[in-house]
């Protein structure tokens, strides 16, 4: 157990440097992943709130329904 230990020590500590220099192209795949994360947690939160659907013979009516519900 205790090599496993010193292993995952050393390959935490020389993941890690001081100083990483980080190039456009990371910071840019950081912000399309912060940006997709965010609309989607938007999108979810909207449909959540309004989902926009009228129709009355939609699938989520049949919980209304009181006909459906007796039988």
């Amino acid at each position: 157990m205790t090599t496993l230990l010193d292993w995952m020590a050393s390959a935490w500590s020389h993941s890690h440097p001081e100083r990483a220099a980080h190039s456009i192209i990371e910071w840019a795949l950081v912000g399309v992943a912060a940006c997709t994360t965010a609309y989607a947690f938007y999108k979810a939160v909207r449909h959540t709130v309004h989902p926009g659907e009228t129709c009355t013979n939609h699938v989520k009516w049949r919980i209304l329904d009181e006909e459906e519900l007796r039988d």
